[in-house]
């Protein structure tokens, strides 16, 4: 079986993501420095089979709305480090993070029980399914598990890396009805999950805020691969305005590295929930 371009990349990106052991908030912040971030709480859905991890804002209480960022991983599956990134990026900034346990964040030789904490029967219950058509319904009973529990916002913003991209833009173009912004990161696009009845025509596709986003300093291994991602992220910008969307020109970011980018993504969710 051939090498995906990017497997190597992923598995330096994990590797420092989670420490070689060390907890992903040590390796950002000195030992004796900032107090410990907020813990990951793992949850399951209370009207779907949907697994999903979940952060607090730091100053979360009830009586009040919070916007929601959903994160995807990319094809590791790494659904804890990569929110993990997210918390250390969020600082003080007032998002419920989520991280749901999707199917459809790359291909087959990465979607394996392993990545996940479905019990025995209900991974054997998902094999024979629509991955696309399990995350329409089961993101939707996360978000409102979300809404009513933690007074999340009734539309959450969406964002994903690499091969995460095949989740994310299946969401916004399928779902644009769901989201307040979505930003695909570096993505893979192969059009899974879409064809002419899934696209959506809803009126709030013209208005979806979607910004690409893309990383301005790969390393040396990861500037081919980028290559080849910014052709399907072509692509994914071709098929959403021949359908109905509108979405900016990508934003590369001056001196990032490949990754999900977790800074810019939440300071431009910030910059629309502030509008």
């Amino acid at each position: 079986m051939p090498v995906h371009p990017m497997a190597g990349i992923r598995a330096a990106w994990i590797a420092r993501a989670l420490g070689c052991g060390a907890s992903f908030a040590g390796l950002l912040l000195p030992a004796t420095a900032a107090p410990a971030l907020p813990a990951i709480t793992d949850h399951q859905a209370s009207a779907h089979v949907m697994r999903y991890h979940l952060v607090l804002p730091q100053a979360w209480s009830s009586g009040r709305t919070w916007p929601v960022v959903v994160v995807i991983p990319d094809a590791a599956r790494e659904f804890r480090a990569n929110l993990a990134a997210f918390v250390a990026a969020r600082g003080r900034r007032p998002f419920i993070l989520v991280a749901p346990e999707v199917l459809s964040c790359g291909g087959a030789g990465s979607r394996t029980a392993d990545h996940y904490s479905y019990t025995p029967a209900e991974w054997h219950a998902l094999q024979d399914g629509d991955d696309f058509a399990f995350e329409d319904v089961g993101l939707a009973a996360v978000l409102a598990d979300v809404h009513r529990q933690w007074g999340g916002a009734a539309k959450a913003f969406l964002t994903g890396w690499e091969a995460g991209g095949h989740t994310v833009w299946a969401q916004a173009m399928r779902r644009p009805e769901r989201w307040c912004g979505v930003a695909p990161v570096s993505t893979n696009y192969q059009r899974r999950g879409l064809d002419d009845s899934t696209f959506s025509v809803a009126p709030a596709r013209a208005t979806l805020p979607i910004q690409v986003f893309r990383c301005g300093a790969p390393s040396r291994e990861a500037a081919a691969a980028v290559r080849y991602i910014d052709d399907q992220t072509a692509r994914a910008l071709a098929d959403a305005r021949a359908h109905g969307f509108t979405p900016r020109d990508v934003r590369i970011v001056a001196g990032a590295g490949h990754g999900p980018l977790a800074q810019a993504v939440l300071a431009w969710c910030d910059s629309l929930a502030r509008e």
